[in-house]
């Protein structure tokens, strides 16, 4: 699988396709402008690819990055020439997903968490079940939190530990993530978020601050 019919999609700046050993389509990179939602481009990779390649993908192989505008030779010339009074660019920082509900709702033995993440107009929802004891409970909403998280992460990811400690005189949810980085192998990061309310607030905060570093770029 080359990448030519990839550069045909409308608002797609470069692809980058990386193959196993059996020439299927491992990874694949691109760089788009922000003229579409990050889940359109991600559809429109998908049908490019199984009707130019007759190649069916898994989206979690797809990493999209969104650049506002691309300087090309022209724009780094007349940068070039407006010498030191030139305005820095300014950064590009990719936008961080924010919690927008978490719902928490037990059913006899069991229980079940909801958590939405918002991330500029983009809405992802992830759910978890497992057992109602409030021992369960830092897990059960990491698990829905991480979830949520799938699409945007890409790789495959895991909740290691969850839970809530005391510091002080205070209380810090902690959580330990598991991220299965391709050609890298397992990659551990940990994420703390203090108690601003209740304790599933906070061990959902503590999940987006331990993969924020892989959604960042």
């Amino acid at each position: 699988m080359d990448d030519a019919a990839f550069h045909r999609i409308p608002g797609v700046q470069h692809v980058r396709v990386v193959l196993d050993l059996q020439g299927r389509p491992r990874e694949i990179h691109v760089v788009t402008d922000t003229s579409k939602p990050v889940k359109q481009f991600v559809r429109d990779i998908e049908a490019v690819a199984a009707a130019y390649y007759d190649e069916p993908i898994d989206r979690r192989i797809i990493s999209i990055v969104q650049l506002e505008d691309e300087a090309g030779p022209a724009a780094g010339a007349a940068g070039d020439q407006a010498g030191d009074d030139a305005a820095p660019a300014a950064p590009l920082v990719a936008p961080r997903p924010r919690l927008d509900s978490l719902v928490v709702l037990r059913e006899g033995l069991d229980a079940h968490a909801r958590v939405t993440l918002v991330v500029d107009d983009l809405v992802f929802e992830g759910s978890a079940s497992g057992p109602a004891g409030s021992a369960h409970r830092p897990r059960l909403v990491a698990e829905a939190t991480l979830a949520a998280l799938a699409e945007l992460l890409g790789i495959p990811a895991q909740v290691e530990s969850a839970q809530v400690v005391e510091a002080g005189a205070r209380e810090v949810a902690l959580a330990v993530i598991t991220l299965q980085v391709p050609r890298l192998g397992a990659h551990t990061s940990c994420g703390s978020a203090m108690l601003r309310g209740d304790a599933e607030d906070a061990v959902a905060r503590a999940v987006l601050a331990a993969v924020n570093r892989r959604l960042s770029g």
